[in-house]
């Protein structure tokens, strides 16, 4: 292996190829992306170069803002729940469920295997209200909480929670197998001292498993932003291009109305260029703390 390693040809071999395909699907297309935000009409028929129009546009668009709270507040939920929620989990696999943990992981895990609108479809059938009740207003019916009963994705006080609420079940399973994963790589010898000077399980995870877990929580932070950043297809099939209103019209669903139903491929891009940049700053700001913690 350290052989292969030191041949130039052979890291070409394995490299190239992954390195082409990158350049070709994603990096190219960003670049034309940029490219496009200094022009207006649309790509190869009819497009004038505005320059910094776009940009300018940006601080005046009253739907650009709305989008950018609401893609702001799915952020911190999404993330904020799809970091806490599995670190709990996966403790409770850990040190609560040892003799069915083989089960449970498995359990935990399975929503990830459904694509994302195959797990909308689901949730848009449980919160069903004409011309039946769903899943979810059938048992607040049924235990006299008629009161509650609604159209959960079809009420601007509700339709962002309930979209939050169907992400992070689909995505705590895969960032819970993640943290077990870390916390099975943790030596048995570190629980075994803190036992024998006297710390309890709770002081063992505060004092010792939660910092030798800080590179995975590291890792499933910039993970979750960037899907919370770039989250399409959740709001799009729930709620219907992101009702009621504008309600839960996150960035990527304004910058598609934009690009591919009012052809203004110049904004579009412009919008898509933003959310690449929140991305860029979100994942700077979680690896600068992580530095500035070590």
């Amino acid at each position: 292996m350290e052989r292969i390693l030191r041949d130039r040809k052979a890291i070409a071999v394995f490299v190239l190829p992954g390195l082409f395909v990158y350049t070709f699907f994603v990096f190219v297309p960003m670049l034309r992306s940029v490219y496009f935000t200094f022009f207006e009409g649309t790509p190869n028929i009819d497009m004038n170069f505005v320059g910094l129009d776009n940009y300018a546009r940006l601080f005046t668009d009253k739907t650009f803002f709305d989008s950018l709270k609401i893609t702001l507040i799915y952020l911190v939920w999404v993330a904020g729940g799809c970091v806490v929620l599995p670190l709990i989990a996966s403790l409770i696999l850990k040190y609560g469920l040892k003799r069915f943990v083989n089960t449970t992981r498995t359990v935990i895990y399975l929503p990830c295997i459904i694509p994302g609108v195959g797990v909308a479809a689901l949730f848009s059938k449980m919160l069903e209200v004409q011309p039946n009740y769903g899943l979810i207003n059938s048992l607040l019916s049924a235990v006299g909480l008629e009161s509650m009963v609604k159209a959960w994705t079809g009420s601007s006080a509700t339709a962002l929670g309930t979209v939050i609420a169907a992400d992070m079940w689909r995505g705590i399973g895969y960032y819970t197998i993640i943290f077990f994963a870390g916390l099975i790589n943790i030596p048995n010898e570190l629980d075994e001292a803190a036992r024998i000077d006297g710390a309890n399980m709770f002081q063992t995870i505060r004092k010792i498993v939660l910092p030798m877990l800080k590179p995975v929580t590291i890792m499933c932070a910039v993970l979750t932003l960037n899907n919370a950043l770039k989250v399409y297809d959740m709001p799009r099939v729930l709620t219907k291009n992101g009702g009621p209103g504008h309600a839960t019209e996150v960035l990527s669903l304004y910058m598609y109305r934009t690009a591919f139903r009012s052809w203004e491929y110049g904004y579009g891009s412009t919008l898509a260029v933003v959310i690449l940049i929140l991305t860029l700053v979100f994942t700077q700001v979680v690896s600068r703390l992580d530095r500035e913690t070590d």
